[in-house]
């Protein structure tokens, strides 16, 4: 098969090890290439102009937000996305798959049926394993504002609220608004369970919650439901991958 024909690849993960191993796999693959790797959002924003791939490989452990995920798919709305590294619970996965997500793909999964997943997914097949699905479909959800979603996003990055005031143009004051209702609306009873809830319904994989005073636009989330959020990862400066 002509290198031209084969399926062009790209991979975001921080994870060097990650990076060889599919490498490795995708070599014994005449209709798939590993067309680019990238270890930072700015990376793989930058292989989605320069390599062109015909699908965008993300590694969820190298922590990927939903702000980000609309970075990525305004980057290149043609491309389509797969998560890969951990299975998702339904919130996140329902966001993700608004914003155009094809595939969310458990670390565990078969070699032959990971590949099979890059085919499908070229080829525009959605893949999503069905008691995921069922778990998106059956979940209530709560509408937020913009800026209500602003608020929650920098509450989850241990934002105090002299900063979310500053990061975001507003008086302390009107914070303290905002978070009132917010407790409220949501059924939240502090500041913790807000930050949890947010870390859930906003990023997936191991994030490294990184300040930032873009929290996107409007979202949805699923209400009345205390969480669990896993320990939270630095980011690591790797080497660019192989």
């Amino acid at each position: 098969m002509e290198t031209d024909n084969r399926i062009r690849i790209a991979l975001y993960t921080q994870q060097p090890f990650v990076a060889r191993g599919l490498a490795a796999v995708l070599n014994g693959q005449p209709d798939l290439e590993l067309a680019a790797c990238r270890d930072s959002l700015s990376g793989a924003l930058e292989s989605l102009k320069s390599a062109r791939p015909d699908v965008l490989l993300v590694h969820l452990t190298s922590g990927i937000s939903l702000s980000e995920l609309r970075e990525i798919r305004s980057a290149d709305s043609r491309c389509p996305i797969i998560l890969w590294g951990q299975e998702l619970e339904g919130e996140f996965a329902f966001q993700s798959i608004q914003l155009g997500v094809r595939s969310i793909v458990p670390g565990n999964t078969a070699i032959d049926d990971f590949l099979a997943t890059l085919r499908n997914v070229h080829r525009g097949v959605l893949c999503f394993d069905k008691d995921l699905l069922d778990s998106v479909l059956s979940q209530q959800r709560v509408a937020l504002t913009r800026r209500q979603g602003q608020i929650v996003c920098l509450v989850a990055q241990g934002f105090k609220n002299k900063e979310i005031a500053y990061s975001l143009g507003l008086t302390e004051g009107t914070v303290k608004v905002y978070l009132y209702k917010l407790f409220k609306k949501l059924g939240l009873n502090d500041r913790l369970d807000m930050a949890l809830y947010g870390r859930r319904n906003l990023f997936g994989g191991q994030p490294g919650l990184e300040r930032t005073k873009n929290a996107g636009p409007p979202l949805q989330f699923a209400g009345n439901r205390p969480c669990r959020v896993r320990s939270c990862w630095c980011r690591a400066n790797l080497p660019q991958c192989p």
